[in-house]
């Protein structure tokens, strides 16, 4: 008797412990597929697009390209990030007359913002401009969407710089560059791209600029930047400048200014 009680109990419990075991495993892999998911492993799992990776939301008409190979030189060349103040200050650039450049969110080439440039006096011009480094001798893509609303006399245009160093006083001359540049490529950074003195100025419609240009072997930083003249209205959206120099060992990374 005392033996029959004593295997029952033996084998009740190791049924129980049993079972207990069971139960123990399901709960582990249930948390673990319900656990949540690090920072890291966030990171290496999404697959969005940074501003450096073009990915435009539509076809703008103007080229066939769907993608730029290449890092972005410029800070915030989508123009998403802007500081609000008394003033609107587009984050990463450097915009002359601030009043004159304005976040705008209805007219966007792509993403939730452009920067509007509308100059509000005769004699003032607003302007946007970006410093990067660059490599001498080497070879810089420019490329940005622009939408003319209005225009008037001068209207607008890409007016860039080459510097010796980052300091403004290192600027190299517009006369130096015109004998470096025949006329028709120095109005690729001082005009409307190759052989325009302005920007082409068809009204109400997103369009490219978009050219190659040689680096001068003494420069080593670039100044990217648009001007709008009074009376014109210019919106601008998806800047870029990438660094297309063959063989490349310079690893050029951008600059906050």
């Amino acid at each position: 008797m005392d033996n029959r009680i004593y295997r029952l109990i033996t084998s009740f419990t190791s049924t129980v412990l049993l079972m207990l075991s069971v139960l123990l495993v399901s709960c582990n892999i249930d948390d673990y597929n319900d656990s949540p998911i690090t920072e890291t492993e966030t990171n290496n799992t999404n697959n969005e697009s940074s501003y450096n990776n073009y990915n435009p939301s539509g076809d703008d008409g103007a080229d066939n390209d769907s993608s730029i190979e290449g890092q972005n030189l410029l800070i915030n060349g989508e123009m998403e990030t802007w500081q609000m103040f008394s003033y609107d200050i587009l984050d990463g650039w450097l915009c002359h007359n601030n009043y004159n450049v304005k976040r705008e969110s209805k007219t966007v080439y792509e993403g939730h913002f452009s920067a509007k440039m509308q100059s509000k006096e005769s004699g003032s011009t607003a302007i946007v401009d970006q410093i990067v480094p660059v490599e001498p001798g080497g070879k810089i893509r420019i490329r940005f969407h622009y939408y003319i609303e209005q225009w008037k006399t001068k209207g607008a245009r890409t007016y860039c710089y080459f510097r010796t160093r980052s300091v403004e006083s290192s600027t190299i001359s517009a006369e130096e560059l015109k004998a470096f540049y025949d006329k028709e490529t120095y109005y690729i950074i001082r005009g409307g791209g190759y052989g325009l003195a302005y920007l082409p100025h068809d009204l109400n419609v997103w369009q490219v600029f978009d050219e190659t240009i040689e680096v001068p072997p003494t420069a080593t930083y670039f100044v990217f930047g648009v001007n709008s003249y009074y009376g014109t209205t210019i919106y601008v959206d998806d800047c870029w400048v990438i660094d297309k120099t063959e063989h490349s060992t310079t690893g050029i990374t951008p600059v906050k200014i």
